[in-house]
């Protein structure tokens, strides 16, 4: 009887978090995979508007953004340095406009969706920048929770960038 009361309680507790993982947000049937990838495309759609002035420069268009990197939000980027939320959340904010004479690009490539565990998810993709400046490519790998108030269910918790082989930037 334990063995079936714990067997029991294992089956019960897997399929909550797989409903868990796969509905996040009220009245989306879209999968965890689909809402990982919409959200990497999201958000860096939103970077690309944003850094060719497309956008207005409030702080609800900015919420787009800040609203989706979790407090303990940290990055590795490309060059190797760690950089916690506030500091990128200020960089990006700081970057309005910086393309707006030369507009650039920002596609992403080669997503996957590598492990999911209860509340979280880790994938990687490419993302290209196509610039006046030539073009820019990075490899990379991101965490992400679960957050029902989120665009897409999903807060970035953790990024680690690495520069594509032959396309860091020239400086």
């Amino acid at each position: 009887m334990q063995i079936f009361r714990a067997t029991l309680c294992s089956v019960i507790t897997a399929a909550l978090l797989l409903v868990s993982a796969g509905a996040a947000r009220a009245g989306d049937d879209r999968s965890l995979e689909q809402r990982c990838e919409a959200e990497v495309v999201d958000l860096h759609r939103f970077i690309e508007q944003w850094s060719n002035a497309e956008l207005p420069e409030t702080d609800e268009a900015f919420a787009r953004f800040g609203d989706v990197i979790a407090a303990s939000f940290v990055i590795i980027d490309a060059d190797g340095v760690l950089i916690e939320r506030q500091p990128i959340v200020d960089a990006v904010r700081g970057a309005y406009g910086r393309w707006r004479d030369a507009p650039g690009t920002i596609r992403i490539e080669n997503f996957r969706l590598h492990q999911r565990d209860g509340a979280l998810a880790m994938a990687t993709y490419e993302e290209w920048h196509d610039l006046a400046s030539g073009r820019v490519g990075r490899l990379s790998s991101i965490l992400f929770g679960e957050n029902p108030d989120a665009p897409n269910g999903l807060d970035w918790l953790h990024l680690h960038e690495v520069w594509m082989p032959g396309y860091a930037p020239a400086n």
